[in-house]
């Protein structure tokens, strides 16, 4: 197992949220801003609550707004068919999220009070569905006070509005969840959950690497699929060899290391064969700079004490070039590689980036796919040998042989 390699996956920073702040519907003033966090994020003229307050609750601001509150009011205090749903605006190179929520009640004047608590985010935030139910809830949570006791209406109750939503922005953004009390029957209780984009498609040939224990996560709820192919991810077995050494269906397998590999549990790397061709890449920068990167290397390569000294093991790496396979290159370092794991040396580098796997592509010499030759579908140039050998469940050198004799060159990249 990788420790340090990549871990679980967290939100990025830009996610973060710009503001949330509370707005309503004044009978004489129409939308206005009654509370912002951070002050005034949206407008310098935060309307008091309750109207006849003589001074704000909401400290003085300190940086211009993100965007002017009257360009999108008419969206986030709407009119009363489109409350109740989930609102979103993007202006000024930011989104706004709400969910208005209208009260038709007597005891209101006009017979209406429509209210919203909105969050700001960067308008480029590409997964934000996450804080599309903050908000709901949040919606929901006030409307349930308001109408149990007039929580917002009232003038008394109203003022600590600011201070909620000033505490669920802290604890978001910090923590990424809040539980704060409103009152002995009521608290606010969110917790968010990241989303992560699609993990690239797993392929039969794939070698999933571990980068948490997995053993110690399981437990007797997990799927039984999962808990039979757990003991075989190695980091050395194939996706399509993990199935059968679990005598699991292959399409299952591999819809679980795929979940694996979403969150961060797993990363993928190509078949260790001595055949194979390792290189540097320009990232091999990254490794000299980086001390805490040497002594990761140099504890996960060596197997004997003490370690092997770093400068030794940057020249070996650099060693690794075109043309010349790992097979030879063992070889030709027999007397360097005491002490060194070869499959964990090269597992390394290929997991941080500073190796590359150069493979091998059949491809027709004439640049032609001759439909009449063995392995036809595989000839274009876009399949190479790993991917041949693990679906058709036969070695290199038997690939080697159906192709022999016909117009075929292996081209390395």
């Amino acid at each position: 197992m990788f420790t340090g390699v990549v871990g679980t996956r967290r939100r990025q920073s830009e996610s973060m949220i710009k503001s949330i702040f509370y707005s309503r519907f004044h009978p004489g003033k129409g939308p206005q801003v009654v509370h912002q966090v951070p002050s005034g994020s949206q407008s310098h003229n935060t309307a008091l609550t309750p109207p006849t307050t003589t001074t704000s609750t909401s400290p003085p601001p300190t940086s211009p707004p993100l965007f002017d509150f009257e360009t999108v009011s008419e969206y986030i205090i709407p009119k009363q068919e489109l409350c109740d749903r989930l609102v979103t605006v993007c202006t000024n190179k930011y989104r706004i999220l709400g969910y208005p929520v209208c009260l038709e009640d007597r005891k209101y004047e006009r017979n209406e009070f429509i209210f919203n608590f909105a969050i700001v985010l960067d308008e480029d935030v590409v997964e934000y569905s996450t804080y599309k139910s903050v908000v709901r809830k949040v919606a929901k949570l006030f409307k349930a006070l308001e109408e149990q006791s007039g929580f917002l209406s009232n003038e008394v109750t109203a003022v600590g509005v600011f201070a909620l939503i000033e505490q669920v922005l802290e604890d978001l953004n910090n923590y990424s969840e809040c539980m704060i009390p409103i009152n002995e029957s009521n608290t606010i209780n969110i917790k968010l959950f990241p989303t992560y984009a699609p993990p690239p498609q797993v392929k039969a040939f794939h070698v999933p690497v571990c980068t948490v224990q997995l053993e110690n996560l399981m437990d007797v709820n997990w799927d039984l699929t999962m808990q039979r192919i757990v003991p075989f991810i190695d980091g050395i077995n194939s996706v399509r060899r993990i199935s059968e050494l679990a005598d699991a269906d292959y399409s299952l397998t591999r819809k679980c290391i795929e979940h694996l590999l979403y969150y961060g549990c797993l990363i993928m790397v190509d078949v260790f064969q001595f055949s194979a061709i390792y290189a540097c890449t320009a990232e091999i920068s990254t490794l000299v700079q980086d001390p805490s990167l040497q002594e990761e290397c140099q504890a996960y390569v060596s197997y004997s004490s003490p370690r092997i000294p770093f400068p030794f093991l940057l020249q070996l790496y650099t060693s690794l070039t075109q043309g010349l396979t790992l097979k030879k290159w063992c070889m030709e370092n027999a007397t360097k590689l005491k002490g060194i794991d070869v499959r964990r040396f090269v597992s390394f580098g290929i997991v941080k980036g500073f190796l590359y796997r150069s493979h091998k592509y059949p491809v027709p010499a004439e640049g032609k796919v001759d439909r009449a030759l063995p392995l036809a579908r595989y000839l274009d140039g876009g399949h190479h040998f790993d991917e041949i050998c693990t679906d058709l469940q036969v070695s290199e050198k038997d690939v080697m042989g159906m192709l022999e004799g016909r117009d075929v060159q292996i081209v390395h990249r």
